[in-house]
């Protein structure tokens, strides 16, 4: 079976993901603007209190009032700038059901494709089937000459002769060999580790060998 390419899971959370984007962009511009409107009255008060030294009475009175300005309109700018961090918590809280709902429906729709007991389901029968389908076939080589080898090997007094021929040919020779250390070809946390895209350490790719 070919590679299976995912299609994309967030069908309906992308389309809310747009529509709170463009609301915070928004206010992004808004920041923008009142944080460069700050750091401007942030240079006039330093050149305001820089002219302050040596100004005539005449001048300091003008720029007194000029410094009570850049404070009143700071203050402004600060208030505003609170107001707009109290406008993205509320788009936040706004946004969260509607990101739930849409959540929702692209889990289900995801669940319905990418099922992996599905996987795991067809290749244990393929496995299985093409163990037994070899296993058969040697099981049934074995009993179509068990009979002759048995008629020679069962005499009394061959046993006595040769007392371990039970290890030179019984049922079990003729299997596919198996040796594996664990106690399932495949345990739970390995198939969990492969639904978060991570193969199980040790896990290689088989060369391909002849079935002979």
């Amino acid at each position: 079976m070919g590679k299976i390419e995912v299609k994309n899971l967030f069908v309906e959370t992308e389309k809310v993901v747009a529509a709170y984007q463009e609301k915070v962009n928004k206010l992004d511009r808004q920041e923008r603007e009142l944080n460069a409107e700050l750091n401007v009255l942030q240079e006039e008060m330093t050149s305001n209190i820089l002219n302050q030294e040596g100004a005539t009475i005449s001048e300091l009175v003008y720029l007194k009032i000029s410094a009570k300005e850049i404070v009143q309109k700071t203050e402004i700018i600060k208030v505003l700038l609170e107001e707009l961090a109290e406008e993205r918590t509320a788009l936040k809280l706004q946004f969260t059901p509607i990101y739930r709902t849409a959540l929702r429906t692209d889990i289900a729709n995801r669940n319905g494709r990418y099922n992996a007991n599905d996987i795991v389901e067809r290749h244990r029968y393929e496995m299985l089937k093409e163990i037994a389908g070899i296993g058969k076939q040697m099981q049934k080589q074995y009993f179509a000459i068990a009979e002759d080898i048995y008629e020679v090997f069962e005499d009394s007094e061959v046993k006595t002769e040769f007392p371990r021929l039970e290890y030179a040919f019984n049922q079990e020779l003729f299997m596919p060999s198996f040796g594996w250390f664990g106690d399932s070809v495949v345990s739970k946390k390995e198939v969990f580790n492969a639904t978060r895209g991570y193969l199980p350490e040790g896990v290689k790719e088989p060369k391909e060998k002849d079935v002979l």
